[in-house]
């Protein structure tokens, strides 16, 4: 069977199922924004009655308005700011979702870039101040998000934030605040929002997506396999600031081994802080892969999803990994989906380390210095 590259495009009012030069889409749970590159010919005919342009390449390096041939247009002109934006990838007609947003710009250069921004652009034209003494989690972001089309999702954990201030900026400032002060992730999956105390969603259905290395990759060398057991780190985690000041501390990891110290802001919880400690710990010592693969547009894959890596050749290498980004390009020149794995989700051996560090008192709530 053949496999031929298919597309369906829409900006603004005007969708297309061919044409497109290159498109480039990023998106990780790491980052708030996500980002698409679309490169499409400089001129178009379009067919209005479809409300269907379909682009046609002229051999000029620039098109004037006086050498544009009859009945077509600058596809330069077609679109602005603010025009709505949904890109679907794949083979065959067999079309995925790859990214939804919104045209950040459009240069009027040869091939026309077009750049655009997942939800996270609505948030940027939203100015947005406020104090909160005490405030839950997902009603901040009812409140962030009001006027806005963006979702929030439903597993957002129960969080509350204490003399919260936002003094100034937009609401993208906002949340990069919350992500950052607060070592909250902070990511869309499309239009739906979700922040919580970890990347993966509490209760949400995961998608798992099987790679077997050297079957459907096209390439895996950037792939590198680590050890716990090579690793000794102990995570500080500490709320509040001021050296004066008594604040909550959690300690997780290995007595003795190099410190991560992470101040949060606005979270006083020892049960939510030990959650983050944990996240932190799992992230700095683990058996298995990290770095990416490369694979085709197919399996479909999306940040947040189970990456199950079956290795052949060393099976006890063979496990389950958490998404962390994607990178689609497709184009010309064919389609690839890079995926970014950042750490192992079958890992009993980090399970009993974490057993045995609450049992030696090591992994232990510390309420106040």
């Amino acid at each position: 069977m053949s496999f031929r590259l298919t597309s369906q495009i829409q900006i603004g009012s005007l969708a297309f199922s061919g044409g497109v030069n290159d498109v480039q889409i990023l998106r990780s749970v790491k980052q708030i924004i996500d980002t698409a590159k679309i490169k499409v010919p400089a001129a178009a005919r379009v067919n209005s009655s479809k409300n269907n342009p379909v682009f046609k390449l002229f051999d000029t390096p620039r098109i004037s308005d006086d050498n544009l041939p009859t009945s077509s247009v600058k596809t330069s002109t077609l679109w602005q700011e603010g025009d709505k934006v949904e890109i679907l990838l794949g083979y065959n007609g067999d079309n995925r979702q790859e990214f939804k947003g919104f045209v950040r710009r459009v240069s009027p250069s040869v091939p026309v870039l077009i750049e655009c921004e997942g939800y996270a652009w609505q948030l940027r034209r939203k100015q947005f101040v406020g104090t909160w003494k005490s405030i839950q989690l997902v009603d901040f972001l009812k409140i962030l998000t009001t006027g806005t089309d963006i979702i929030l999702s439903p597993n957002i954990p129960s969080v509350p934030l204490i003399n919260l201030c936002i003094k100034s900026g937009n609401a993208l400032s906002a949340l990069e605040y919350i992500k950052k002060n607060m070592h909250l992730a902070a990511y869309f999956v499309f239009d739906v929002l979700y922040v919580g105390l970890e990347e993966t969603q509490p209760g949400a259905t995961i998608n798992t997506v099987n790679y077997r290395l050297g079957w459907n990759t096209v390439r895996d060398d950037k792939l590198k396999y680590r050890l716990a057991d090579d690793t000794n780190v102990l995570v500080k985690v500490v709320s509040g600031k001021g050296k004066n000041a008594k604040r909550p501390i959690i300690v997780v990891g290995d007595a003795g081994g190099g410190i991560i110290t992470e101040n949060i802001s606005n979270i006083e919880s020892p049960e939510q802080m030990t959650i983050i400690a944990n996240q932190l710990l799992l992230y700095a010592k683990y058996t298995g892969y990290e770095g990416s693969i490369t694979g085709f547009l197919q399996p479909y894959c999306n940040p947040g999803d189970t990456g199950n890596i079956i290795d052949n050749l060393y099976k006890v290498r063979t496990g389950n990994y958490f998404v962390e980004g994607i990178e689609v390009k497709f184009g010309m020149n064919g389609g690839q989906r890079i995926v970014y794995i950042s750490r192992a989700l079958s890992v009993p051996n980090f399970v009993a380390l974490v057993t045995q560090n609450i049992s030696n008192g090591i992994a232990a709530a510390i309420p106040l210095v």
